[in-house]
């Protein structure tokens, strides 16, 4: 997913814009040949930064499900030292245009510029929204309607560390610990940025998002963000959200099938629970003419 994520990057980028990818990674991570060869192909830099355990603070806290690499946005501030600002971006992400003038948004006085979240919170009953609304009611007396999604994230590094100490909150009870933390630690503190800069594609827009910072169509979403869906399953997502996935992982050689099938080991070794009424057979899948094909062989 992040090699599909910074070869679009780099693919979008304006010829006299200078990109420098700064790579935090957990320890025996792979895949630095083939980033650096998509970056650097294009003009760019790459920093790959190993992150050490004792380095994250939040490396022994109970996170359940969690991975502790959720965390590394909230110190990324203290490993680039020398930055004044950067572009934090999830790797389940495609960039679709040139980010400079997101880059240059004045975030001066708030520590992070970030896209609320698109849960529907004006639809009763909906889980997600009734967490957010809970959440908001708790936690955050400043910006009581503004709950932010962490994928997408534009940092003030001098901001940023005159709140370490609240960052340093136990993820324990947490529902999205990495992003309820920043909403939490950073409440009246960010600046609200259009939803083009973090959208999911074809996912409707809650009616209560502000009208002031909806794009007018899919077309002008700057980076796609598939927190809510996998890009990479035919049989399951919008065609136009595969199609979008596919166009860049196909020009760099990574098989959608492969992600499919690393995806499901995952959750498998994660957990061998009852998976509720579902089947999910990893290796059976529906093409583009709709036929059914296991192990690629049509049945």
């Amino acid at each position: 997913m992040a090699l599909v994520s910074m070869h679009s990057l780099m693919c979008n980028k304006a010829a006299d814009t200078d990109v420098t990818v700064y790579c935090m990674v957990a320890p025996h991570t792979r895949g630095y040949r083939r980033i650096k060869r998509i970056v650097t192909s294009r003009g760019g830099k790459l920093v790959w930064r190993v992150i050490r355990d004792k380095e994250n603070p939040f490396q022994n806290h109970d996170y359940l499900r969690w991975s502790p690499v959720i965390f590394y946005r909230l110190f990324a501030h203290n490993i680039f030292p020398h930055l004044d600002k950067f572009l934090y971006l999830d790797s389940d992400t495609i960039v679709r245009s040139d980010l400079t003038e997101l880059f240059n948004t004045d975030i001066s006085k708030y520590a992070i510029g970030a896209i609320r979240d698109m849960s529907p919170v004006s639809v009763k009953g909906d889980p997600f929204g009734e967490y957010i609304i809970n959440f908001n009611k708790k936690y955050k007396p400043r910006q009581p309607k503004l709950y932010v999604n962490s994928g997408v994230l534009l940092i003030n590094t001098e901001k940023m560390r005159e709140c370490d100490s609240d960052l340093r909150i136990s993820p324990v009870g947490l529902k999205y610990p990495d992003q309820d933390i920043l909403n939490i630690a950073l409440d009246g503190k960010m600046r609200e940025l259009p939803l083009k800069y973090n959208c999911v594609p074809v996912k409707t827009i809650d009616a209560s998002f502000p009208k002031r910072f909806v794009h007018k169509s899919d077309d002008d979403i700057v980076i796609a963000h598939f927190y809510a869906v996998k890009p990479y399953i035919y049989a399951i997502v919008p065609r136009e959200v595969y199609s979008l996935f596919f166009q860049y992982a196909d020009e760099i050689g990574v098989s959608p099938e492969k992600l499919e099938r690393e995806a499901f080991k995952r959750s498998a070794k994660h957990s061998s629970k009852n998976m509720g009424n579902r089947t999910y057979i990893p290796f059976l899948r529906t093409d583009r003419r709709g036929y059914l094909r296991l192990f690629g062989i049509r049945v």
